[in-house]
């Protein structure tokens, strides 16, 4: 029994350690939600990035624009 036991207090503690490095990545960043029409969506689909990468660009590139 001490053996399944070890076992279950092993993997407990590395279920914590996970939580804590997830935790730890995402204090990196904000969350954004975003919503689009579906043609939008699409379009941005069609363009082969991940839609995330194609926003994350398309922000930067604005905000070079607008001189920040």
């Amino acid at each position: 029994m001490r053996k399944i036991e070890d076992r279950e207090e092993a993997k407990n503690r590395q279920k914590a350690s996970n939580r804590a490095a997830v935790a730890k990545y995402q204090e990196k960043f904000k969350r954004v939600n975003c919503r689009f029409e579906p043609y939008l969506y699409d379009r941005i689909v069609s363009t082969g990035q991940s839609v995330n990468s194609f926003i994350i660009k398309a922000v930067e590139n604005q905000l070079k624009l607008d001189g920040f």
